[in-house]
């Protein structure tokens, strides 16, 4: 199935006149993002530390790229967040949406490094944290507030050799149920999202560019029997930022084409390719 057969439709207008604030906007889910907010009628402020990647998101916006404002910044230094929210929220101080996407995918396990251990939790546990404290203020200042965390599946599966990966993804599962009960008198919304296997740059990587060959291996692994677009974890989270998500808050959805939901025999008994 090819990406465009599952591009999710875009709602024209539905953020018109808001200020959103996306982390790694630079590449995958986080540029498909940024760029379903923009088209959406947004203000985007897209964060990443490549600044290659944010120059590529910025031309494919073409006539649009006027409402995406980027940032290349390191999301752990001192002081970021304040930094990144002041920059993100719109004239009368209120960000109406901050998703937390930025991550590193350091796959480490019974040898994992004190260096490795403390750059995943910076980056993919400290920072979310971080931001959505520094945020609070501008956020409760917005009429329909909304923090998308961006997990795994890897935080709700067990994995080999995957320790410092799959206990920061964990952590932002519970983070996000933290964060919407402490922030639910302010009104504010905090919800995440799990993708599976999404085709990213990470994925092409590791599949040394040969979709073809590794599309069946990771995607008949699914029930759906295929990988998923950035896209269309963008389209959930666009979804859980709306105002149609406005009794969802503590919630984690997962975009991985049925892949956790699937029992261990799932494979056979229903016939999935192998």
């Amino acid at each position: 199935m090819s990406a465009s057969s599952t591009a999710p439709a875009v709602v024209p207008d539905r953020f018109a006149g808001r200020y959103v604030l996306v982390t790694g906007a630079g590449s995958g889910i986080g540029a498909a993002t940024a760029r379903q907010f923009v088209a959406e009628g947004a203000y985007v402020t897209g964060v990443d530390v490549n600044a290659d990647g944010l120059r590529t998101v910025e031309r494919s916006l073409d006539g649009s790229a006027g409402r995406l404002t980027t940032v290349v910044a390191d999301i752990t230094a001192d002081g970021a967040a304040d930094e990144l929210v002041a920059a993100a929220a719109g004239p009368d101080g209120a960000l109406d949406v901050l998703v937390n996407n930025a991550a590193v995918f350091l796959l480490a396990g019974v040898d994992a490094t004190d260096e490795q251990w403390q750059r995943t939790l910076d980056v993919n546990l400290l920072a979310p944290a971080r931001l959505v404290a520094a945020a609070v203020k501008a956020l409760a200042r917005s009429t329909s507030p909304a923090v998308v965390n961006v997990a795994s599946i890897s935080g709700h599966i067990s994995q080999a050799g995957r320790w410092t990966y799959n206990a920061s993804k964990g952590g932002v599962l519970e983070l996000t149920r933290c964060q919407a009960l402490d922030l639910a008198p302010d009104g504010i919304r905090v919800n995440s999202v799990s993708p599976g296997y999404i085709w990213t740059e990470v994925l092409d990587r590791a599949a040394d560019g040969d979709r073809e060959r590794w599309e069946p291996v990771w995607g008949g692994a699914c029930p759906l029997d295929r990988c998923g677009e950035p896209a269309e974890v963008a389209s959930v989270i666009g979804f859980l930022a709306s105002p149609a998500a406005s009794y969802v808050t503590g919630t984690d959805v997962l975009v991985d084409g049925g892949l956790v939901s699937m029992s261990p025999d799932g494979r056979s008994s229903y016939g999935f390719r192998s």
